[in-house]
């Protein structure tokens, strides 16, 4: 039995109206030849309903969700990964990456609401993940998670200082401030509970499954508690503490802190850490050029200093989890080799250099 299927969307309700077949999803047409090469061959179940098999196009329309992503196209993200979910309703990427396209979108947009609903929607693609995953996938799916929290934590820092809006005097309000931590908050928190829920989804004998994800959890819980401004601090460290014993009672090799963790910035010494692992190396022509930007222009301005305790505050753990890892490399490896050539074209130096104390 066959069916027909649009192209563009994925519809499979085409109707033919004035001798074409119209898409009643996105309205484009095709003609009747056009048609017959769409026919695609479905099967058949036990009551009678047809099925199609979406599976090229899932895939094709993830490869160009890929694309656009790593393009930072994020109407384009927005778009394909729509496209992947009408397609597979339980792909947990689609799932995340159709709403995170918006989110990333709204921040440089000046609306207050429009930032919020497109965050609250986030929040709730992040919500319903765990109703999606499918632990007897989970060698296919952890990679999907692993990127998602990447990504939410790598969103969280660079737009933690440089997306607070000014008003028309060119001042930051202190209001638009902590709206910007408020948003990051409620998904870091989201994001806690989703991986909580994937944990406590895996049985007994698969306990080191269950670790993974609580302390999945555990690092976005302590990142919040650290970099977030909370009205109740004592909810997430309480959080934080209860992660920590329930990875305990599974691996007693792992340290409960003997006292609870504090809330609040802290600025981290250390160096480079995103670029050391891309690179290889502390002491080369590319960390030693992105040093000396470091000391000498964002550390004049207290934004610029603001972004570097952030940083330091994120990239260790970053690192630390995923500073092994292919995908980590390749992400920040184009990024970074075009920010240090536009250095170097601007006369930063790329010899060998000492850290200025500040």
């Amino acid at each position: 039995m066959a069916a027909l299927h649009c192209e563009m969307c994925g519809g499979t309700d085409l109707i033919k109206q004035d001798g074409v077949f119209v898409c009643q999803n996105c309205g484009m047409k095709y003609s009747v030849e056009d048609a017959k090469k769409m026919m695609i061959e479905g099967t058949v179940d036990v009551q009678g309903t047809v099925k199609v098999d979406n599976s090229a196009f899932v895939e094709k329309y993830l490869v160009n969700a890929r694309r656009a992503k790593e393009k930072e196209d994020w109407d384009e993200t927005e778009k394909y990964y729509n496209l992947v979910e009408q397609n597979d309703p339980t792909n947990i990427e689609a799932i995340f990456y159709s709403s995170y396209g918006k989110a990333k979108s709204s921040l440089v947009e000046g609306d207050l609401y429009k930032r919020q609903a497109a965050f609250k929607v986030l929040q709730n693609c992040v919500s319903i993940i765990d109703d999606n995953f499918d632990t007897t996938k989970e060698d296919a799916e952890k990679p999907i998670i692993e990127q998602i929290s990447s990504d939410i934590l790598l969103m969280a820092c660079s737009n933690y200082v440089y997306n607070q809006r000014k008003n028309g005097y060119g001042i930051v309000t202190w209001t638009d401030k902590m709206e910007t931590v408020t948003l990051f908050n409620n998904l870091g928190k989201e994001f806690c509970e989703t991986l909580e829920n994937i944990a406590k989804k895996f049985s007994d004998e698969e306990k080191e499954k269950r670790v993974y994800y609580y302390q999945l959890a555990l690092k976005h819980a302590e990142w919040v508690l650290k970099n977030g401004s909370l009205a109740n601090p004592q909810s997430f460290q309480n959080i934080v503490m209860t992660y920590h014993k329930w990875i305990n009672e599974i691996d007693p090799s792992h340290e409960v802190p003997t006292e609870t963790p504090s809330a609040g910035n802290k600025q981290s010494s250390g160096g480079c850490y995103v670029a050391t692992a891309v690179y290889g190396s502390y002491d080369c022509p590319q960390v030693w050029t992105l040093r000396r930007y470091r000391d000498y222009t964002l550390a004049e301005t207290w934004y610029g200093r603001a972004f570097v305790r952030t940083y330091y505050a994120i990239s260790p753990t970053l690192v630390k989890w995923f500073g092994d890892t292919d995908w980590f490399k390749k992400m920040w490896q184009g990024k970074l080799d075009r920010m240090v050539k536009k250095l170097n074209d601007d006369g930063v130096a790329n010899t060998p250099y000492q850290d200025k104390e500040w």
